[in-house]
């Protein structure tokens, strides 16, 4: 009888110890699991934010009042929105700088293609005296660098906007980190002011594995791997806004990086429908660099 009580009380012990090892197994895994470590945000992390603000000149502005100012002052420029990216009601200052808005009008496009929704952006330019109290004291959203965009649910969509974000950092792009209180990813970009961030095409092999970037002094930056600039038939030469205030007349136009139907409608003066309807495109399609469209005349 003692011989048969030793076995039985030896297995029931090794089970015990597997069902109280077993749940801390899983947590690590699930930790580890939970986002790339690229995007776990750090010190040094906030310290590079910081140094590329205070080393550009970049103003951190500390009330509303502040952020009307540099809106009519141009410094700040509206987050409209279009068919490949909305905001939020929550957001309460939808301004951001050239350089993080033409991130979003370049980035929004390849989420939308890869997820088949709009990207959601949750907040942008934020004063300081507005900033959550739980807020880093060195953030870098009152300078309007910053944007914040909602994490999706989990599976494909999800991974893929981590995986992309980490490799636009990798690359110097951007500072990315999934913030938890709230649930968010915190985009910071490092784009030099007056310059433009020609972001690498989704799926064409260039994100991942490209060499550094590199900053043009006539206000471009070139990847050596990514696709070639294809050349707008009816308009100037890009002066370092990539056409984003040029009048686009009655014609022909070939669609550039970061095009999108409502900038397109907006610079040739007709309304999106108008625009959608003479290329036989939905209101909401993505536009691909290098595709002809016609533009009506204006009524």
């Amino acid at each position: 009888m003692g011989r048969t009580k030793r076995p039985l009380r030896a297995a029931l012990t090794a089970a015990l110890a597997l069902m109280a090892i077993a749940p801390c197994v899983h947590a690590q895994r699930r930790t580890r699991a939970r986002y790339p470590n690229e995007l776990r945000g750090s010190q040094e992390s906030v310290q590079k934010m910081w140094d590329f603000a205070t080393m550009h000149g970049l103003v951190f502005y500390q009330t509303p009042r502040d952020i009307e100012i540099a809106v009519a002052q141009g410094k700040l420029v509206p987050l409209d929105g279009d068919a490949s990216y909305e905001l939020t009601r929550g957001v309460g200052f939808s301004y951001a700088t050239r350089e993080a808005k033409q991130f979003v009008v370049s980035f929004a496009p390849q989420y939308l293609a890869a997820c088949g929704t709009p990207l959601t952006v949750t907040s942008a330019a934020r004063p300081s005296s507005r900033q959550p109290r739980n807020s880093n004291p060195y953030s870098v959203h009152p300078t309007g660098i910053a944007i914040d965009l909602r994490r999706p649910p989990a599976g494909p969509c999800q991974t893929w906007l981590r995986k992309a974000l980490a490799e636009l950092e990798q690359q110097g792009y951007i500072e990315a980190t999934e913030e938890r209180h709230p649930v968010h990813l915190h985009v910071a970009v490092l784009t030099e002011p007056g310059k433009i961030a020609a972001l690498p095409p989704a799926g064409s092999g260039v994100l991942a594995g490209a060499p550094p970037r590199t900053q043009r002094s006539e206000g471009e930056v070139a990847l050596s791997l990514a696709t070639p600039t294809v050349p707008v038939s009816n308009a100037p030469a890009p002066t370092g806004t990539n056409g984003d205030d040029q009048e686009i007349h009655a014609g022909t136009y070939r669609v550039r990086e970061g095009d999108t139907l409502w900038d397109l409608a907006r610079r040739s003066g007709v309304s999106v429908s108008e625009l959608a309807r003479a290329n036989r495109r939905s209101t909401r399609g993505v536009l691909k660099p290098g595709t002809v469209l016609r533009v009506p005349e204006r009524r």
